[in-house]
């Protein structure tokens, strides 16, 4: 289980799949918020991943009663409903489209993971894609059902993929040398973005049109590494970067291609999770303390900083584009809880 320190939930969770296998207001994002928190039954941790325009939530939880991780879905009326593959000890969900099917992938008994979707009536279907020798891991869909994220091969490489509604699978590096491509988010026009490593092992964001164009790209001069995390209908990108003390800071690039920077007040990592079409960016960050937590930042610039009551540790992961904000809290108890934040 993860400690509240400064590290990124987010890219632990994505190793940890390895490892096991733009509008004028925004207003709504400031206003006064409703925190609501859940838990599927039996949860020991529960980690709400993402959710769509409708409010309906994925993500996924540890049972207690049978150790397993399994997915969940939760409705607007606040009904959660579980689910994982028969035979499966690992059944993580990522991504939801505009009618409530979900994105993710579970284990095998022989060690692999394939990627699943889920139909808004319970059916699982699996997929690999092409070259896959350890497991494909979706991370992002589309509201349109268009799926990213990563494959990795024999060496345990990552590359990426988009898989269309049909079930056609079409894979990507972002170069032929590249050492790792992960995708991170992708959008209504199936633009997708994520970061690559180079062979120093540095990070570097990028940016693959529908047509299959990549543009690389880094937040800041001397940045030691560019992790993009989401990208909206504009094509505006949000992400986090590292500079060359190794303090993570925000950043959006714009569709031109300019970059802003940015901190919440008292930050000493930032780390962004996503951005809606409206240009709010969700994230947290980390006080001088240690402590985690949940930020708004609207597309005026001004940041609407909040914590789950109780909490020592809120994480923002998603943002919609009603304002509405998912993500997880730490209690003082070190467990692991799901939240709702209505604007």
């Amino acid at each position: 289980m993860l400690s509240n320190r400064k590290v990124s939930p987010r890219m632990s969770f994505l190793a940890f799949g390895a490892a096991v296998g733009v509008c004028a207001f925004a207003g709504h994002a400031l206003a006064n918020p409703k925190i609501i928190t859940f838990d599927p039954a039996n949860s020991i941790a529960t980690y709400a991943w993402s959710l769509n325009d409708k409010g309906v939530i994925t993500g996924f939880y540890y049972d207690g009663s049978g150790g397993s991780t399994k997915g969940f879905v939760r409705k607007l009326d606040g009904t959660i409903t579980t689910f994982d593959h028969a035979t499966s000890e690992v059944t993580a969900a990522y991504g939801i489209d505009a009618k409530g099917r979900v994105a993710g992938y579970w284990s095998t008994d022989d060690g692999n993971f394939p990627g699943f979707i889920r139909s808004p009536k319970g059916t699982l279907t699996a997929f690999w894609a092409d070259g896959s020798v350890t497991g494909t891991f979706p991370v992002s869909m589309s509201a349109a059902s268009v799926i990213t994220g990563s494959y990795y091969d024999l060496y345990v490489v990552p590359h990426g993929f988009v898989r269309t509604p049909n079930g056609k699978i079409k894979s990507f590096d972002v170069k032929n040398d590249a050492y790792g491509t992960s995708p991170a988010a992708i959008n209504s026009a199936n633009a997708v973005t994520g970061h690559w490593g180079d062979a120093d092992g540095i990070n570097h964001g990028f940016l693959r049109t529908s047509d299959g164009t990549i543009t690389t790209f880094d937040a800041a001069k001397h940045a030691t590494g560019t992790f993009a995390q989401g990208i909206n209908t504009a094509g505006a990108i949000a992400g986090y970067y590292f500079d060359s003390s190794s303090i993570a800071h925000g950043f959006t690039r714009a569709a031109d291609g300019t970059f802003t920077r940015f901190d919440p007040s008292g930050s000493t990592y930032t780390y962004v999770a996503g951005i809606n079409d409206n240009g709010d960016v969700v994230g947290y960050y980390y006080d001088s303390a240690g402590l985690a937590h949940g930020f708004v930042r609207s597309n005026d610039g001004s940041f609407s900083t909040f914590d789950v009551e109780g909490a020592t540790g809120t994480f923002a992961n998603a943002i919609n584009g009603s304002g509405e904000v998912v993500g997880f809290y730490i209690d003082s108890a070190e467990n692991y809880h799901g939240f709702l934040r209505k604007p």
